[in-house]
């Protein structure tokens, strides 16, 4: 994190018991443009996983691009949300809250383990 940026923010919040908050992007916050990205290539992210989409290689290009060209990052961010309109909701059983966001809870071993564990558990209680 950039030194005066990390400093700034120990200023606006000293504690861990304060109430303060401050704005996700310095440079234009009430403004939608790109420099969030702006703002990551210059170590200046508020978020530990926002920045991490420019310290991590495979993300990397993709911030600079949209750092160094807006029209880009409106291009990419118009068919991003097209594409977010034409999901389908998934309701009741048809969907699931995903235990690790980049694995399908029937994917995912540790918790198919762990649930088969638990349903042995209160199988066997039952008996």
């Amino acid at each position: 994190m950039d030194e005066t940026f990390a400093n700034d923010l120990k200023s606006i919040c000293p504690s861990n018991t304060t109430n303060s908050t401050t704005v996700n992007d310095i440079r234009s916050p009430n403004k939608f443009d790109n420099n969030y990205y702006v703002d990551l290539v210059n170590r200046q992210g508020l978020f530990t996983s926002d920045q991490e989409l420019y310290t991590d290689s495979r993300t990397r290009e993709i911030v600079e691009s949209f750092a160094a060209d807006e029209t880009l990052f409106f291009e990419s961010f118009v068919r991003g949300m097209i594409k977010m309109g034409q999901l389908s909701l998934l309701t009741g059983k048809q969907g699931e809250i995903r235990a690790n966001c980049s694995v399908r809870n029937s994917d995912n071993q540790y918790l198919v383990t762990v649930v088969e564990e638990e349903v042995e558990e209160v199988w066997s209680e039952l008996k």
